[in-house]
């Protein structure tokens, strides 16, 4: 087993959920497979051809909008952003809990307000006709599609105040530095 990176179970969700992320990891899975395709064929066009992809850069940006902003409601229903623990040995269960309904409260609040400006800055996109420059693509479909997965990962941080979700990091004791007994 690689010892590089944590023990992290692949889970699933039940129900709604399920498919949900089921669908999600589906645009996630299409979204890296045509960055990659999409970079490999630049960069051999590009140093072998002299010929890079017309609008490979544009569409490379696009595409991790779109991989960033479709992982965003799972990574958020699993509790699995990246997070630095540095109070968590100080707290008791009850001082625990608490955090966990502040970053949970934060983080729908956050969200939901990037949700928001999102949608706005899509209204305004399709009210210009904005088009990328090089595939001459609306824009305001990407943005709108940002700010509807950004509502729903405001809406999975706020469910999981109520819901444990499959998965998620069941908060335990801080384990004792190594050579220390705990």
């Amino acid at each position: 087993m690689n010892q590089d990176l944590p023990d992290i179970p692949l889970v699933h969700a039940r129900g709604l959920a399920r498919v949900a992320e089921w669908l999600l990891d589906a645009v996630c899975v299409a979204a890296l497979a045509l960055l990659s395709g999409i970079t490999s064929v630049d960069v051999v066009g590009r140093y072998v051809f002299n010929a890079p992809l017309q609008g490979a850069y544009e569409s490379s940006e696009l595409l991790l909008a779109v991989l960033v902003f479709a992982a965003l409601p799972r990574v958020t229903w699993h509790r699995q952003h990246l997070a630095v623990g540095m109070i968590d040995g100080l707290l008791g269960h009850a001082g625990r809990r608490i955090q966990r309904v502040a970053v949970a409260l934060v983080s729908a609040l956050v969200l939901g307000a990037l949700a928001y400006y999102l949608w706005l800055h899509a209204a305004q996109l399709a009210s210009y006709g904005d088009m990328s420059n090089a595939l001459q693509l609306p824009i305001a479909p990407f943005a709108y599609a940002a700010a509807c997965l950004s509502a729903l990962a405001a809406l999975a941080a706020l469910l999981g105040l109520f819901v444990h979700a499959p998965g998620a990091p069941v908060q335990q004791q801080a384990a004792a530095p190594a050579g220390q007994k705990g």
